[in-house]
């Protein structure tokens, strides 16, 4: 991707009156950091909703979107604005929070986490409140103004970046191990693995499909776009600079395929298994005949 500036190709709708620059650190060139981390396969939302500490700024179906006060990232002590977005598939998203703040809020988190993974993903991008026109860089996005449904727009495909990042890292393992079995074909023109460790591969490879197609598999952009050019131009200009449609249909391919060619697997030991079957059977009706004559 060129890292020189993308301007839009639509006007940009005007601002409202009502919006407003959010609170920043006055010497960081409005500039807010935006991270993402995939901590667990699951986030339990209702319990995290019901327990969880925090101004609920909104709410949907699978996320929970807060406002909080943070440190400034300089040390100064003045309080600021602070954004957590929590996603149901396992991913939490943090705007304008310094290290120590993301660690404690991440380890308030924990009891909410199902399967938490041992090494988490992470996503950072950049935004700028400095130009007189909506524009993307490599990791960065610069804005006239913004509010916290821009924020909430911008967060939700970082978030949906680190989760992607981790599928692909998943996929990749499933892959290799795939890819190992055939190599065993290949070599000794059998498969040595049994027909179980192959169904439960198959398992697995469904498992990480539907858990893919459920949290990230979003046909319409969210509803505060509907209605607002500059809300939907971020959140197309979002998608693009991500990849995500891409990088989601690249995914799918590959668990496809890869559920394709472990069946294929499976029915070459079903042959096998057949075929030991059924000369077993011809061993016991020859003993049986022998001993006819006996």
């Amino acid at each position: 991707m060129s890292p020189q500036h993308r301007q839009c190709d639509i006007p940009v709708a005007r601002i409202p009156a009502k919006w407003y620059l959010l609170d920043m650190a006055p010497d960081s060139r409005h500039l807010l950091t935006i991270r993402a981390f995939q901590i667990a396969e699951g986030i339990d939302i209702r319990r995290c909703r019901t327990e969880f500490t925090g101004d609920l700024a909104a709410a949907a179906p699978g996320e929970l979107f807060y406002r909080r006060k943070a440190a400034s990232p300089e040390g100064t002590g003045e309080r600021l604005d602070g954004y957590l977005y929590v996603m149901d598939y396992g991913v939490v998203i943090f705007a304008g929070h310094g290290e120590a703040e993301m660690d404690a809020v991440l380890e308030m988190l924990r009891p909410f986490c199902e399967n938490t993974l041992a090494k988490r993903m992470g996503e950072d991008f950049r935004v700028h409140a400095d130009v007189q026109e909506l524009a993307f860089t490599f990791n960065d996005i610069h804005l006239p103004a913004f509010n916290a449904d821009v924020l909430r727009i911008i967060m939700l495909y970082v978030g949906q970046s680190a989760a992607l990042d981790q599928y692909e890292a998943v996929v990749d393992r499933l892959l290799a191990e795939a890819g190992k079995i055939a190599q065993e074909l290949e070599r000794y023109g059998k498969l040595k693995t049994s027909r179980r460790n192959v169904q439960r591969f198959i398992g697995r490879t469904l498992s990480i499909r539907n858990r893919l197609v459920d949290n990230l598999y979003i046909m319409d952009a969210p509803d505060i776009t509907w209605e607002n050019e500059y809300l939907d131009k971020i959140d197309r200009g979002m998608k693009k600079i991500f990849d995500i449609a891409e990088r989601f249909r690249s995914l799918d391919y590959q668990l496809r395929e890869n559920k394709e060619n472990l069946e294929l697997f499976a029915e070459l030991l079903q042959f096998r298994q057949s075929n030991m079957l059924e000369w077993i059977i011809i061993a016991l009706f020859l003993i049986e005949t022998v001993n006819l004559f006996r």
